[in-house]
């Protein structure tokens, strides 16, 4: 017995002396990240959020300075077609969303950074936003996001490895979302569940978390506008939160089902979009000649970045009507298929938070808190992003709601069958990489 405690007061200093270079070491690695992070997050916050503000101004100032005697977005076959000519020239792995293909060449591509081409692709996503292509603007932002974190990383020489590159590239990322979320958590959550195949390891997390904080701070300085709903459910009966609880499973389920729907759709489109059956700007001018029919059929409001009816589903005199969520589908499917360029999630929250209204109609139940849950559960369910989407329902909406954002938000990621908006095989080339450099 003697023997073993000697050995083991033996080995005591040695393992003593591993701890304190372990401890040592990952402190200094801390360190390190977090200047770098706060720096990305700056950088990224201020350029990220000025874009976005041109953005806001851009869109009004076309409508109340329009020349002619039509809507602006009469336009839209002209400019469709010269954006889906400059992206097909010049990034035709990025056409329609490209987000993840542009993620993936800032993490694979080891040469210069495809400056000219990426600027010609935010280009051709502000033209077809301001002039009503129905997209949303959370893609030029983590794009812009991941293309700014490697310039500064190249600008300060950090002398970036595989592993540096990629952990760059998810702090870029995350702090471009953050701008356009409003909440710096779940946009941390969401660049590594919906981009990186849910590979959520905390080395990564602590530089996604601190640019997403400082992107936010530097989003709120600049005053750019996000959606933000607080839901405030009051005290209730815990027979009443029994019964709204058995409506947010039947909830999870018919969200599911919508977000089935919109990957389908939005899978179409992405492979649409890379085809070229005809002349790139031809198919952009048939796609924009759609979107004006559709237009005139069943009105403007499913045009541009929908944000006015996502406000009113939050209201609860407003009553969304049942073909709301497969309408901005439909129009966003034609935009990005067909030669326009933008992101699918602001379009996602449009569907959820309509069919969350429409849903509350039919189960008579709290409209504000069923367009909350929709809004974070077709996220969820479209995009592979659970976590995300249940942190979102907190960060925008408050607790409450999230407790219930738990269940519909597990069931419609179960329901939509492991599918998401973004290109599996894009997907699993970044997973790989991921995999292969992070994960060891």
């Amino acid at each position: 017995m003697g023997k073993r405690w000697l050995n083991f007061d033996s080995c005591l200093p040695e393992k003593v002396e591993k701890d304190s270079k372990l401890f040592f070491v990952t402190t200094a690695d801390i360190a390190k990240w977090s200047v770098i992070s706060v720096c990305i997050g700056l950088l990224v916050g201020f350029g990220t959020g000025g874009c976005l503000l041109l953005l806001e101004w851009a869109i009004p100032f076309a409508r109340g300075h329009n020349p002619f005697i039509f809507p602006v977005y009469f336009l839209l076959p002209l400019v469709m077609g010269i954006t889906s000519f400059i992206v097909s020239k010049s990034f035709k792995e990025a056409s329609g969303d490209g987000t993840e293909e542009i993620v993936y060449d800032a993490v694979a591509n080891d040469r210069k950074l495809r400056l000219f081409p990426f600027l010609l692709k935010q280009a051709a996503t502000y033209l077809t936003l301001v002039f009503g292509g129905s997209a949303g603007k959370e893609a030029p932002a983590g794009q812009l996001g991941a293309y700014l974190s490697l310039i500064f990383a190249r600008a300060v020489n950090l002398g970036m490895g595989h592993t540096e590159r990629i952990v760059i590239v998810i702090a870029g990322v995350s702090g471009g979302f953050a701008v356009v979320f409003g909440a710096p958590i779940a946009a941390g959550f969401f660049a590594l569940e919906a981009l990186f195949a849910g590979r959520i390891l905390y080395r990564v997390l602590v530089p996604a978390f601190i640019a997403s904080f400082v992107a936010c701070w530097s989003m709120h300085v600049l005053n750019v506008e996000y959606i933000y709903h607080p839901v405030s459910l009051g005290p209730v009966p815990e027979f009443w939160e029994l019964i709204n609880l058995l409506k947010a499973v039947a909830a999870g389920f018919f969200f599911g089902l919508v977000s089935y729907i919109v990957i389908l759709s939005m899978n179409f489109a992405n492979r649409l979009s890379r085809s070229e059956p005809i002349h790139p700007f031809l198919k952009g001018v048939i796609g924009g000649s759609l979107i004006v029919l559709l237009a005139l059929l069943f009105g403007e409001k499913y045009l541009g970045l929908g944000l006015e009816t996502i406000d009113r589903a939050f209201m609860d005199t407003y009553s969304a009507q049942w073909y709301d969520p497969l309408l901005k589908t439909l129009f966003t499917s034609v935009t990005l298929g067909f030669g326009g360029s933008g992101g699918f999630v602001t379009p996602i929250f449009f569907t959820g938070a309509t069919a969350g209204n429409f849903f509350a109609q039919i189960a008579q139940t709290d409209i504000p808190l069923y367009a909350a849950l929709g809004f974070v559960s077709i996220l969820a369910g479209s995009t592979n992003s659970p976590i995300a989407a249940i942190i979102l329902a907190a960060e925008l909406f408050g607790l409450e709601v999230a407790h219930f954002a738990a269940v519909t938000s597990a069931i419609s990621y179960l329901v939509s069958s492991n599918k998401s908006v973004f290109a599996p095989e894009i997907i699993d080339s970044i997973e790989k990489r991921f995999k292969k450099h992070i994960e060891i």
